[in-house]
């Protein structure tokens, strides 16, 4: 950030990886990126599959980037993490999910420059649990603290991390995400500032599409309201819809975005009505 460097953030295509990236996007520019620098790239998973693949590099070197940043994602990746590398990017994995193990019992992790995973051997973060948002977060908090130190921010003046709990908690429950101790703290925690009206503006715009109250809000509003509007735009059109919806701080913007989440979650559910009708019928 301090020498101008352009990151991009590749998420993944679940409410996950479309919370983790709108995280790390508010995240990195409240700790002092510009605009300019940031960008993402989004899958579409008719076209390029699954994670960080070697297509994905290319739409990331179409960004200029100088550092890729995955989310919710990457500890698969091995070949797009050497293409990306030999094209004179550093990578940085940011992933919840379980490391590749060889036929020998080897662990095989990709060559990135760093992979922040509490699943990978020999991390001693106390919560496995953690998703794809919930990694970013922490990783904000450490960026953070880092700045502390070389004398950006004091305790004062220091942005607060906090205000992004919504989105942590959002991701968290729709990739049901286990309920230790401390991902029950920061659902609980994202779930009192959403009750209190301290929400992103897309937030608020998909609790009124989806009808729900936000002064009552619950997990069950993440599990089957809010989440399953944002999943919809990653399984039958482009997550980038559900990402703008979380990034933007104009209410009509996100009220515009949530109500095309909503019809696409329409969509969504008479398809698979008629999937299951067929289903019963073909039985």
């Amino acid at each position: 950030i301090s020498q101008g460097q352009r990151l991009c953030i590749v998420a993944d295509y679940d409410c996950d990886g479309a919370t983790a990236c709108a995280v790390g996007l508010r995240g990195l520019r409240m700790l002092g990126a510009q605009p300019h620098q940031l960008s993402y790239v989004v899958p579409d998973r008719a076209v390029h599959g699954y994670g960080l693949t070697p297509p994905i590099v290319d739409l990331v070197q179409a960004q200029r980037a100088d550092v890729l940043i995955t989310v919710d994602n990457g500890m698969a990746s091995h070949e797009a993490v050497r293409l990306a590398r030999s094209r004179g990017m550093r990578v940085v994995i940011t992933d919840h999910h379980l490391p590749v193990v060889l036929d020998n019992g080897e662990v095989s992790l990709p060559e990135a420059d760093v992979i922040v995973n509490p699943n990978q051997p020999g991390c001693p973060f106390a919560s496995k649990a953690l998703v794809g948002v919930g990694v970013m977060f922490y990783i904000l908090l450490a960026m953070r603290a880092e700045l502390r130190q070389r004398g950006v921010f004091d305790a004062s003046n220091q942005p607060r991390i906090d205000a992004l709990l919504d989105l942590v908690a959002l991701g968290t429950i729709a990739d049901v995400g286990r309920l230790d101790t401390n991902n029950r703290r920061l659902v609980a925690q994202g779930l009192k500032r959403i009750r209190a009206g301290r929400m992103q503006a897309g937030m608020a715009a998909l609790y009124a599409a989806a009808g729900r109250d936000p002064s009552r809000a619950t997990s069950q509003d993440f599990g089957f309201a809010i989440g399953p509007r944002v999943n919809a735009a990653g399984r039958l059109a482009e997550m980038g819809l559900g990402i703008e919806c979380l990034l933007t701080d104009d209410p009509v913007r996100a009220q515009t975005l949530a109500q095309q989440l909503d019809a696409i979650n329409r969509e969504r559910r008479d398809l698979e009505s008629g999937m299951r009708e067929h289903a019963e019928s073909l039985l």
